[in-house]
């Protein structure tokens, strides 16, 4: 993660669905933000109890402060980014955070990080995740070639929760409508898979212990290639 550090504010609050909630910040030091990042990462860099903007810098406990989110798009032209959040589901800093959010408010931006799924020239493609990672899931999507093959898994808490996605031809998603957080039916959804021929670019991204079975049950199918994987823990259920 490049350490630069970034404050915007809260230009608009867009609710998606039930649980996503869209939030476009903008600032002048989005001036010199990368360009062609959707889907790589920030930190966002949340106020702390009484404080009206968040606190940049390195100093004792700041990461405390900090959590991940996909940047779902960037306007160099309008300075504006899209960073898309999801609520209603959990609580936590940023979550709370967003789901208060107003125009005006202010956040601190860090990174870019790396794009880390970048094989789009893959045999096939297998996307699976949760609902914290529908906005890395749909950016990647629509980063793929037309002619991408292949499987996408998404779980949402409810059917309001589908998102329009260009999709290439012969890439299925599946919405998987799950509300039940201790089910695993990213997994079981997986097993139930036609595995294509070739090898496939792999991405994994939910909640820790269930990324994990996944992981295993996805490496021990034909044509698995560790280097094609790209699998990432979201969040952890207490």
């Amino acid at each position: 993660m490049k350490s630069k550090m970034r404050m915007t504010q809260v230009l608009e609050v867009i609710d998606l669905s039930p649980h996503m909630r869209r939030i476009v910040l903008k600032g002048n030091d989005l001036i010199d933000f990368p360009q062609g990042m959707e889907s790589a990462h920030v930190k966002v860099i949340l106020p702390q109890p009484g404080q009206e903007k968040p606190k940049l810098g390195k100093y004792p406990g700041f990461e405390k402060w900090m959590r991940s989110y996909t940047i779902r798009c960037f306007d160099p032209i309008e300075k504006t980014l899209k960073i898309d959040f999801a609520v209603n589901d959990h609580s936590g800093l940023a979550t709370n955070w967003a789901t208060n959010a107003s125009v005006g408010d202010y956040l601190g931006i860090a990174g870019p990080g790396d794009i880390k799924y970048t094989q789009y020239d893959a045999d096939w493609h297998l996307i699976i995740g949760d609902l914290t990672a529908l906005p890395a899931i749909v950016t990647t999507i629509e980063k793929l070639p037309a002619d991408a093959c292949g499987y996408v898994l998404a779980q949402i808490p409810t059917e309001q929760d589908m998102q329009i996605v260009k999709t290439p031809k012969n890439l299925e998603i599946k919405w998987v409508v799950n509300a039940d957080l201790t089910k695993n039916m990213l997994l079981e959804t997986v097993q139930k898979l036609k595995w294509l021929k070739g090898e496939p670019a792999v991405f994994i991204a939910s909640e820790t212990q269930k990324m994990k079975s996944i992981r295993k049950y996805v490496a021990l199918q034909p044509g698995f290639e560790r280097e094609l994987m790209y699998a990432s823990a979201y969040w952890k259920s207490k």
